[in-house]
Protein backbone atom coordinates (compact mmCIF):
# COMPACT_ATOMS: atom_id res chain seq x y z
CA UNK A 1 0.00 0.00 0.00
CA UNK A 2 1.30 3.82 -1.21
CA UNK A 3 1.74 6.05 1.34
CA UNK A 4 -1.07 8.56 -0.55
CA UNK A 5 -3.46 4.97 0.43
CA UNK A 6 -2.21 4.95 4.21
CA UNK A 7 -2.89 8.56 4.73
CA UNK A 8 -6.00 8.62 3.24
CA UNK A 9 -7.52 5.81 5.66
CA UNK A 10 -5.64 7.38 8.46
CA UNK A 11 -7.59 10.61 7.22
CA UNK A 12 -10.62 8.62 7.26
CA UNK A 13 -10.11 7.57 10.97
CA UNK A 14 -9.57 10.95 12.13
CA UNK A 15 -12.91 11.85 11.07
CA UNK A 16 -14.84 9.14 12.63
CA UNK A 17 -12.76 9.22 15.98
CA UNK A 18 -13.79 13.10 15.62
CA UNK A 19 -17.33 12.45 14.95
CA UNK A 20 -17.52 10.05 17.99
CA UNK A 21 -15.79 12.39 20.16
CA UNK A 22 -17.00 15.72 19.45
CA UNK A 23 -19.64 15.89 22.59
CA UNK A 24 -16.22 15.04 24.66
CA UNK A 25 -14.08 18.08 23.14
CA UNK A 26 -17.27 20.52 22.90
CA UNK A 27 -17.92 19.84 26.66
CA UNK A 28 -14.56 20.49 27.40
CA UNK A 29 -14.49 23.98 25.92
CA UNK A 30 -18.01 25.04 27.69
CA UNK A 31 -16.27 24.45 30.86
CA UNK A 32 -13.91 26.63 29.16
CA UNK A 33 -15.93 29.10 28.28
CA UNK A 34 -18.37 29.21 30.63
CA UNK A 35 -21.56 31.02 29.99
CA UNK A 36 -20.94 31.14 25.94
CA UNK A 37 -23.48 28.28 25.18
CA UNK A 38 -25.98 28.99 27.83
CA UNK A 39 -28.59 26.79 29.13
CA UNK A 40 -30.53 26.93 26.12
CA UNK A 41 -29.15 27.20 22.76
CA UNK A 42 -30.96 29.55 20.01
CA UNK A 43 -31.33 26.69 17.63
CA UNK A 44 -30.99 22.53 19.24
CA UNK A 45 -29.85 22.20 22.90
CA UNK A 46 -27.06 22.30 24.60
CA UNK A 47 -25.55 18.99 23.94
CA UNK A 48 -26.38 19.38 20.10
CA UNK A 49 -24.20 22.51 20.15
CA UNK A 50 -21.48 21.45 22.06
CA UNK A 51 -21.09 18.54 19.22
CA UNK A 52 -21.06 20.94 16.58
CA UNK A 53 -18.39 23.16 18.52
CA UNK A 54 -16.34 19.94 19.75
CA UNK A 55 -15.92 18.32 16.22
CA UNK A 56 -13.14 21.04 15.40
CA UNK A 57 -10.87 20.30 18.24
CA UNK A 58 -11.56 16.75 18.23
CA UNK A 59 -10.73 16.76 14.57
CA UNK A 60 -7.10 18.96 15.22
CA UNK A 61 -6.48 16.46 19.06
CA UNK A 62 -6.49 13.37 16.55
CA UNK A 63 -5.19 14.72 13.10
CA UNK A 64 -1.93 15.52 14.91
CA UNK A 65 -1.74 13.04 17.20
CA UNK A 66 -2.58 9.54 14.62
CA UNK A 67 -0.52 11.14 11.69
CA UNK A 68 2.55 11.81 14.64
CA UNK A 69 2.26 7.98 15.26
CA UNK A 70 1.00 6.32 12.18
CA UNK A 71 1.47 8.58 9.00
CA UNK A 72 3.34 7.74 6.07
CA UNK A 73 5.82 9.44 3.75
CA UNK A 74 5.45 13.82 4.22
CA UNK A 75 3.59 13.76 6.85
CA UNK A 76 3.94 16.93 8.74
CA UNK A 77 2.31 18.22 5.27
CA UNK A 78 -0.26 16.24 5.71
CA UNK A 79 -1.13 17.64 9.04
CA UNK A 80 0.45 21.30 7.92
CA UNK A 81 -2.74 20.92 5.10
CA UNK A 82 -5.68 19.42 6.95
CA UNK A 83 -4.78 21.58 10.13
CA UNK A 84 -6.03 24.41 7.34
CA UNK A 85 -9.76 24.38 7.41
CA UNK A 86 -10.44 24.05 11.11
CA UNK A 87 -7.78 26.88 12.24
CA UNK A 88 -9.90 29.27 9.40
CA UNK A 89 -12.82 28.03 11.59
CA UNK A 90 -11.06 29.31 14.48
CA UNK A 91 -10.10 32.25 13.30
CA UNK A 92 -12.54 33.57 11.63
CA UNK A 93 -15.18 33.22 14.51
CA UNK A 94 -13.55 33.34 18.33
CA UNK A 95 -10.28 34.87 18.12
CA UNK A 96 -10.53 35.38 22.06
CA UNK A 97 -10.18 31.77 22.47
CA UNK A 98 -7.93 30.85 19.50
CA UNK A 99 -5.40 29.42 22.31
CA UNK A 100 -7.67 26.74 23.06
CA UNK A 101 -6.66 25.06 19.55
CA UNK A 102 -3.36 25.40 19.93
CA UNK A 103 -2.59 24.53 23.26
CA UNK A 104 -4.76 21.12 22.55
CA UNK A 105 -2.07 20.71 19.34
CA UNK A 106 0.74 21.19 21.53
CA UNK A 107 -0.94 18.29 24.02
CA UNK A 108 -1.14 16.12 20.94
CA UNK A 109 2.32 16.55 19.50
CA UNK A 110 3.60 15.92 23.12
CA UNK A 111 1.38 12.71 23.73
CA UNK A 112 2.45 11.44 20.24
CA UNK A 113 5.93 11.83 21.32
CA UNK A 114 5.79 10.11 25.12
CA UNK A 115 3.87 6.96 23.03
CA UNK A 116 6.71 7.18 20.79
CA UNK A 117 9.10 6.83 23.18
CA UNK A 118 7.47 4.47 25.16
CA UNK A 119 6.97 2.03 22.36
CA UNK A 120 10.54 2.44 21.12
CA UNK A 121 11.63 2.07 24.62
CA UNK A 122 9.98 -1.26 25.03
CA UNK A 123 10.68 -2.83 21.68
CA UNK A 124 14.81 -2.12 22.22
Amino acid sequence: MNNFTKNTLLLIAVLVLSYFSASYFGSWYDNFTPGLLGDTAWIGTTSAWQSVIGFPFAYIFFTILLFKLFGTGNRNKWIGWLLVPPLLFFGSGDLKHIYLPIILGLIALGLSKVIQKIFKTQTA
